[in-house]
């Protein structure tokens, strides 16, 4: 019986932590900032760089003391292939992210 309960907490653990990875890994090339922050939530932190790129970190504690950190990196994309579109446009996107643990904020606040 624990061990059923103990695997259901898990599954339930990995889906909650993985499905922003999901989202991310299908984001890349499409997503704005603005999109990945209503989905995932407001970075924690963000970095302009002078060549346009912009890296945010994204912060997620749904089952303290697990904490994980999505370091998100986002370049400008020239948009408006299509033919119709008279103008083409820059837009910030998704080019590439990663993951890592980090350190629990509301488990730090219990020491």
């Amino acid at each position: 019986m624990k061990a059923i309960i103990l695997l259901v907490v898990v599954g339930v653990g990995a889906i909650l932590y993985a499905t922003p990875a999901y989202y991310l890994r299908n984001g890349v090339g499409k997503s704005t900032p603005e999109e990945v922050s209503q989905y995932i939530s407001m970075p924690s932190q963000s970095t302009d760089y002078p060549d346009g790129t912009t890296v945010s970190l994204y912060k997620i504690e749904k089952i303290p003391p697990l904490c994980v950190e999505y370091v998100v990196t986002f370049k400008k994309k020239l948009t408006g292939e299509d033919a119709s579109q008279q103008m083409i446009s820059v837009k910030t996107v998704l080019s590439k992210w990663t993951w890592r643990w980090c350190q629990s904020e509301k488990a730090e606040k219990k020491s």
